[in-house]
């Protein structure tokens, strides 16, 4: 598994774990859940996603890929813990909703 990265107009939303670049991007394009939870969430106080901008996956930096391991080794969600891989981290500031999203 390898650590991507949800982006918007630029802008590194969320880290998550995928097998490559066509299930991570496949991933971002059937989720409900998450899609559903972009369009309610603002950050800096502003709307994260329109609803159709396109959502890419790209690998993640190094960094954004520490980030990802860092703060996936401090949830204590046992059925999480289960799957690591299935956890995703916020990589914005998201006061409405600190754990929307937290595993997919």
């Amino acid at each position: 598994m390898q650590t991507y990265v949800a982006e918007i107009n630029g802008r590194a939303i969320f880290a998550f774990r995928s097998v490559d670049d066509s299930c991570a991007q496949a991933w971002l394009d059937i989720h409900g859940l998450m899609r559903r939870t972009l369009e309610r969430l603002h950050s800096d106080g502003k709307a994260v996603w329109d609803g159709q901008t396109a959502i890419v996956a790209r690998k993640a930096t190094s960094g954004e890929s520490i980030t990802w391991q860092h703060s996936s080794d401090r949830v204590t969600d046992d059925d999480v813990l289960e799957e690591p891989d299935n956890i995703t981290i916020w990589l914005i500031p998201a006061p409405q909703e600190p754990r929307a999203g937290t595993a997919t």
